[in-house]
């Protein structure tokens, strides 16, 4: 599990770097590597869903031995699935493309000429925090696929904050950390929402009425906590709005 929940977290950060130079390199040569490195961690998204459902179930301890068999049954038929992909010799051909690209950036010509100032790059970085800043205040929880795209973009922040302290200055470890607390939470949502889903597909089939059972207390337990998670953010949400209006009134 963490060898696969590791995987993705480089694949993503390389992505992410790959990102931030956007503005500076060749547009076409950035949206291929892009592209492959998206399509790469795609292909894990549904294991690392299950294993995240499968921690929730193995870390309770009144789990029944089926729920456990059939979690670990269908965890481990998503993996060999997923294995098998990873070790293709077209996902190898997709790799080596990415990194002939990484290793090889074709710069937008009059970065060739006059080269990329350190302020450009700290201009950059300062106004990707701010505009995830911004989204996140205005950001609504109800709305799953925008609170999981906030959730990615915050990442992305956090890593190029992490593999770039050398050019952006001591202060973007402080901005990293900010950034690891908000994917946090909204991971927290995220993986909540999965569970349903999963829970939901799972439901849909001809399981054993123990199986059935626990997966329905435990859908139950998600949506219970999600809709909690949901409601406190409304309150807050609407406590901002009251400063900043009072603020704009004083």
């Amino acid at each position: 599990i963490e060898t696969i929940h590791c995987f993705r977290t480089r694949t993503r950060a390389l992505r992410s770097l790959v990102a931030f130079v956007k503005p500076w390199q060749r547009a076409q040569q950035n949206g291929e590597a892009q592209s492959i490195l998206r399509d790469v961690v795609r292909y894990t998204s549904r294991l690392r869903e299950l294993d995240v459902l499968q921690g929730q179930v193995s870390s309770d301890s009144d789990s029944s031995s089926e729920l456990l068999m059939f979690y670990k049954k269908e965890a481990s038929a998503e993996r060999a699935e997923v294995l098998q992909i990873l070790a293709s010799e077209r996902v190898a051909r997709m790799f080596e493309r990415a990194m002939t690209i990484v290793r090889g950036i074709a710069w937008k010509r009059r970065y060739i000429e006059y080269g990329l100032q350190p302020k450009m790059v700290r201009t950059r970085f300062d106004n990707m925090v701010e505009a995830v800043e911004a989204e996140l205040a205005a950001l609504d929880l109800s709305d799953a696929e925008r609170t999981h795209d906030m959730r990615k973009r915050a990442k992305r922040v956090r890593y190029v904050a992490e593999c770039n302290m050398d050019l952006l200055g001591a202060d973007a470890v402080d901005v990293a950390k900010g950034m690891n607390a908000h994917q946090d939470d909204l991971g927290d949502v995220c993986d909540a929402r999965a569970n349903i889903r999963l829970i939901n597909e799972f439901l849909e089939r001809d399981l054993p009425e123990v199986v059935v059972r626990e997966l329905t207390q435990i859908r139950a337990q998600n949506e219970v906590w999600l809709q909690s998670a949901l409601e406190k953010y409304a309150e807050k949400t609407t406590a901002d709005i009251v400063r900043r209006r009072a603020g704009t009134v004083c």
